[in-house]
């Protein structure tokens, strides 16, 4: 018998050195949730093969029974000591979510001595929920066997209000079944009033810059119409530039402000039947002016059986507008822009070829990025943010965005999307 618990002594040590090593590795990557779950599977895993090895096969005498719980009791605290390594609070419970043993994090959160909750539903107790709604949840994680996640705002005792990510990890023992389940809550407070400060910047900048730079578009439209007398015409040309100028500022905003709602499924596209030679004929007509300065001409090259796509008018407008707008401000002077235009198993496309500056591969990788598409060629103000902003619209419609080039200075910028579409989600 003591030969026995000396061998387990011993693999418990063994396992307890590399269970220690991963939770520092954890801590040094910033300790991720996922890990940190793999740790304590593990963890709980030794905790429960341990105390199989301590049973003894035959209780012969109560010194055998004291001995049994005594080496129950110290694997206990060698488990806590596992789990106090966890930079956050976690708890273990049983498939009833009664509560079994929790770290230090999560003993100081709920600001009460262990012994007076062990045993007790902490969820319905200290968390807001209702045994149905409990019940329901630890039901589903049972049968589903996975990590399941929530988020919630819960003001514990002497703290204030704060957010929480809270993870239920199951155990399974070796015929699949949960013996336990273990909880992590993550405080996520910052991260939520960083998407909060987001959100009050859009604001922001919706109406304190958007509103203004309509204004002073309104204005020089009647001006430019002679409402308030005539113009000599370098006062037009002035005019013209500075509402030229007026007008893409209030596209920039637009895309910002929808590139955003994009980003947070905010945007619910409206499809319906729209004629793309048509929509490819107002693009044209609204760059034409770009074109004549750049000296570019454009070619329109059709090859579709029918004209006709199921897509969101608007934002299927702005995202070939905008790669357009693109490859007119990239090509060289004096050269032709080509708009190829083909369908293929219900699958429209749309190609715009152009002379301009080769982009290496490692740079084409990061074109439709927010940030990272920006290069030494192509780093005009607002185009990357265009460029990702078209790239949503399209990933939006179930389609597929791409650029290539050529080192003989030959571009090619242009998506693929469903022609028809039962349904079309919001998700960019």
């Amino acid at each position: 018998m003591k030969k026995i618990r000396i061998k387990a002594k011993i693999i418990f040590l063994a396992i307890f050195a590399l269970l220690l090593g991963m939770c520092i590795y954890a801590d040094a990557v910033k300790s991720s949730p996922r890990s940190l779950v793999n740790i304590c599977i593990l963890a709980f895993m030794m905790h429960t093969y341990m105390e199989k090895k301590a049973k003894p096969q035959v209780s012969e005498n109560k010194n055998a029974e004291y001995l049994f719980k005594e080496t129950l009791q110290e694997k206990r605290r060698y488990f806590k000591n596992l789990i106090n390594s966890v930079p956050m609070p976690a708890f273990l419970m049983n498939t009833k979510g009664e509560f079994l043993v929790g770290n230090s994090e999560c003993i100081n959160m709920f600001n009460l001595r262990e012994e007076s909750y062990t045993g007790f539903n902490v969820f319905c107790k200290f968390l807001g929920f209702t045994p149905e709604s409990f019940d329901k949840t630890l039901a589903f994680i049972i049968k589903e066997k996975q990590t399941f996640v929530f988020e919630h705002l819960y003001k514990f005792i002497q703290r204030k209000a704060e957010w929480y990510r809270i993870y239920f990890a199951p155990f399974c023992n070796k015929k699949g079944g949960v013996e336990a389940v273990c909880v992590f809550l993550q405080n996520i407070d910052a991260e939520v009033e960083t998407d909060r400060q987001k959100e009050q910047f859009i604001a922001t900048l919706t109406h304190d810059l958007k509103t203004p730079v309509i204004a002073q578009t309104r204005s020089m439209e009647l001006l430019l119409k002679g409402m308030f007398g005539n113009l000599t015409e370098e006062q037009k040309d002035i005019l013209e530039l500075t509402l030229e100028s007026c007008s893409n500022l209030h596209n920039l905003i637009s895309a910002i402000q929808y590139s955003y709602k994009f980003d947070n499924e905010e945007i619910i596209l409206a499809p319906t039947d729209v004629n793309i030679m048509n929509i490819i004929a107002e693009c044209c007509d609204e760059v034409s002016k770009l074109a004549q300065e750049r000296r570019v001409e454009i070619i329109v090259k059709s090859r579709l059986k029918q004209n006709k796509v199921i897509a969101d008018k608007k934002f299927l407008k702005d995202a070939i507008l905008y790669l357009i707008e693109n490859s007119i401000s990239y090509a060289y002077e004096k050269t032709k822009i080509y708009l190829e235009l083909s369908d293929k198993n219900e699958e429209l496309s749309l190609k715009i070829h152009t002379r301009s500056p080769y982009i290496p591969e490692n740079l084409l990788q990061k074109m439709f990025d927010r940030y990272l598409g920006q290069t030494q060629t192509y780093s005009k103000i607002g185009f990357c943010l265009k460029l990702y902003y078209s790239g949503q619209i399209i990933q939006a419609h179930k389609g597929k965005i791409f650029a290539c080039s050529d080192p003989l200075n030959k571009n090619t910028f242009g998506f693929t999307i469903p022609q028809i579409r039962e349904e079309i989600s919001a998700i960019a």
